[in-house]
């Protein structure tokens, strides 16, 4: 009876750190993304052109993926919540920092580093280890609907940030934006999560040791990876100033990007079961070749048809989005164990980062060299299918039968 007892309460402790990681990743995912929201109302305001806030979006993703080896042993050597809190901390402060903003450098560092770092802080790497000491061959289903937290944050924060900046201004946007992560997202951290208790005993219920050398499989994950943020950061930075230079109105462009995330939610919350039945390396394979295929139709996308073209584009790219996650975690967790998730996640994090700030940078790029859009679409497209080709050759791995 006392077993029977335990593991109903580990299980309970499981599913809070779960709902504690997700309300505090929409928030902290949320408040990151929306600065799509906020290029063109800060452009005009302070006389600055497209490549100043995208090199801001792009401090963001690579002071991110730099950060992620740092935060996966953080996490494991402090605990997972506590280094959510500290990244939650920073979200808040960067929201203040930018609204007293007047200079590029201050957006650099209060629009660009600080949301990178406590984004860092507060989404999947430490999310994952906590996840991954809680959860045994159901790691995937808990990592899919953890995943499918950024995109929810995103498709919410996105259209709010871009009706309030109307009636607030965009100074004033910032401020309640932070407010309102903090005063949410500390009290549910603290009051569901706990870190596992497999961090401390060096044990869980999947393996003993850990297993630190990475093999080959890690470098290929990392490859697609890094096309993974070459393109998605590219789409959550562009998408909506990329359709409004195309005479779409911005509100319907906002629409269209929350459309994108909300289908992501569906992809996410799909490859967890996926992830602990199918091989990851079909998986990932099949997740960045769709998203490939996707990016053409953004050379079409404008009034009339090419609003059609839009909409395709998002029902195609929004079930990849994310959805990488839990094949990533599982594949790692069940190779490697449970201590070593959050220095490898860490490792091909940065990989993504890396990806995505070319990818942003490259957007800015294009508009600001070439006059559109063309260039970085065709670039992203080529990128996403040589990661999708890469993860075929991922060697093949043991995954636990789920329970």
């Amino acid at each position: 009876m006392s077993v029977r007892v335990t593991w109903r309460g580990e299980e309970r402790a499981a599913w809070r750190a779960l709902v504690a990681v997700v309300v505090t990743i929409i928030l902290a995912a949320g408040s990151r993304t929306s600065l799509a929201a906020f290029l063109k109302p800060i452009e005009a305001d302070l006389g600055l052109d497209r490549a100043v806030l995208s090199n801001a979006g792009a401090l963001t993703v690579l002071t991110y993926g730099l950060a992620q080896p740092l935060v996966g042993g953080l996490a494991g050597r402090f605990g997972p919540r506590n280094v959510m809190l500290g990244g939650i901390a920073l979200t808040a402060a960067g929201g203040f920092g930018v609204a007293n903003a007047t200079q590029p450098w201050q957006l650099y560092v209060w629009a660009g580093i600080i949301p990178g770092l406590g984004f860092a802080g507060a989404s999947s790497i430490p999310a994952t280890v906590l996840l991954a000491g809680w959860f045994s061959s159901r790691l995937g289903l808990a990592t899919g609907i953890m995943s499918a937290a950024i995109p929810a944050g995103q498709s919410l924060f996105v259209p709010l940030a871009t009706t309030l900046v109307v009636g607030l201004g965009w100074r004033q946007t910032y401020i309640a934006l932070g407010v309102m992560v903090a005063c949410i997202a500390v009290p549910i951290l603290v009051w569901l999560a706990r870190d596992p208790p497999a961090l401390h005993s060096g044990t869980s219920s999947t393996h003993s040791q850990v297993r630190p050398k990475a093999g080959l499989d890690i470098w290929l994950i990392g490859v697609g990876y890094f096309a993974c943020g070459f393109a998605d950061q590219f789409v959550l930075l562009h998408l909506i100033a990329l359709a409004a230079d195309r005479g779409l109105d911005p509100l319907l462009a906002a629409g269209v990007l929350s459309l994108v995330l909300l289908i992501g939610i569906i992809g996410s919350v799909a490859s967890g079961p996926l992830a602990d039945r199918v091989p990851a390396r079909y998986l990932l394979a099949g997740l960045y070749v769709t998203r490939a295929v996707s990016f053409p139709l953004l050379l079409l996308a404008g009034p009339g048809g090419g609003l059609a073209a839009l909409a395709l584009f998002a029902l195609l790219f929004g079930p990849t989005y994310i959805a990488n996650q839990a094949p990533g975690a599982r594949l790692v967790r069940d190779r490697y164990g449970v201590r070593a998730v959050g220095p490898l996640m860490g490792t091909v994090g940065l990989a993504h980062q890396v990806g995505g700030a070319l990818g942003v940078g490259l957007g800015g790029l294009s508009v600001s060299q070439f006059g559109g859009y063309d260039l970085a679409i065709i670039v992203v497209a080529a990128v996403a299918l040589l990661g999708g080709v890469s993860q075929l050759w991922i060697p093949k791995c043991e995954y636990l039968p789920a329970r």
